[in-house]
C-alpha cells in the first residue's frame, strides 16, 4: 500500500463559475453540467485509484460574493450542485475570483510532491467588477502556474473565448452557446476532456517512471497531456 500511495498523483480539480446575474438564463443547465463533470471526476476516482488521488474545488463569483461551494476535498465527500448552492446576480469579477482562487490553490499544492491542477474557468461575460486583481497580473500568475504543470481551459459565452484567453495566457478555450442546449453541450465537452486526460495521466504513471523524472520534466508532461486530450476533444466536431 505505501508503494502505492507513492506513486499517486493528487489531482486538484478546480471550477471557477461565473454567477453574475446573467447566468440565470442558463443557471440550470450549468448546475447540471457542473454536476455532469463532477460525476466523471468520481467515475476517474474509481477507475485510476491506483495512481490518482482526486480534489475539487468550486468557486462561484459575482461581484457581492466569492463564494467555496467546497475547497479541496476528496472527489467522495463532494456533492452535487443545487439551486441554492448557485443564485445569480450582480457583476462579473473574473480577475479577482481567478487570482483569489489560483493563489490559494497554489499555497496549498506547492507543498505536494507530485500534484497537477486542472482548472475551468466558466463565464457568459466580460469581466466588469475586479478591485484587487488586473488582467495583466492574472495572466502572469497564469503563466506561472503553467510552468508548474497546472492546466487551463477558458470556457465562455457572449464573447470571443480564444480571444479573451489569450489575453491570459490560456491556451484552451472554448465557445458555448448562450442556452440551455449550447451550455449543457459545452459542459459535456468539458468533462469528456478531464476523462481524456486522466486517461492519459493513468497511462503515464503506470508505464514511465515519474519518480526519477525532474519536476520541470514531470510538469512539462502533465501540459502536454492536457493540451493533447484537449486537441482531441476539439476534432470530434
Amino acid at each position: 500500500m505505501e508503494k502505492n500511495d507513492k506513486t499517486k498523483t493528487q489531482v486538484y480539480n478546480v471550477i471557477i463559475l461565473d454567477k453574475s446575474g446573467s447566468m440565470e438564463t442558463i443557471r440550470t443547465a450549468a448546475i447540471d453540467g457542473f454536476n455532469e463533470t463532477l460525476a466523471g471526476i468520481k467515475k476517474a476516482q474509481e477507475k485510476y485509484a491506483e495512481t490518482q488521488e482526486h480534489f475539487v474545488s468550486l468557486l462561484t463569483f459575482c461581484s457581492c460574493e466569492r463564494k467555496y461551494v467546497f475547497d479541496k476535498v476528496p472527489v467522495k465527500e463532494a456533492l452535487p450542485l443545487t439551486m441554492e448552492d448557485y443564485q445569480p446576480c450582480c457583476c462579473t469579477p473574473l480577475y479577482d475570483a481567478m487570482g483569489f482562487t489560483l493563489t490559494s490553490m497554489h499555497n496549498h499544492v506547492r507543498k505536494v510532491e507530485d500534484a497537477v491542477v486542472v482548472v475551468t474557468i466558466i463565464t457568459d461575460g466580460l469581466e466588469n467588477a475586479s478591485k484587487e486583481y488586473s488582467g495583466s497580473a492574472v495572466k502572469q500568475l497564469v503563466e506561472e502556474l503553467k510552468k508548474e504543470g497546472w492546466t487551463f481551459t477558458y470556457m465562455g459565452a457572449n464573447q470571443n473565448s480564444v480571444e479573451i484567453a489569450f489575453t491570459l495566457s490560456i491556451r484552451n478555450a472554448r465557445n458555448f452557446d448562450y442556452s440551455a442546449q449550447g451550455t449543457k453541450k459545452g459542459m459535456a465537452k468539458e468533462a469528456s476532456t478531464r476523462m481524456n486526460f486522466f486517461s492519459r495521466l493513468a497511462h503515464f504513471k503506470e508505464n514511465e517512471d515519474s519518480s526519477a523524472m525532474s519536476a520541470d520534466d514531470r510538469h512539462a508532461c502533465y501540459t502536454a497531456m492536457a493540451d493533447e486530450a484537449f486537441d482531441e476533444e476539439e476534432e470530434k466536431d
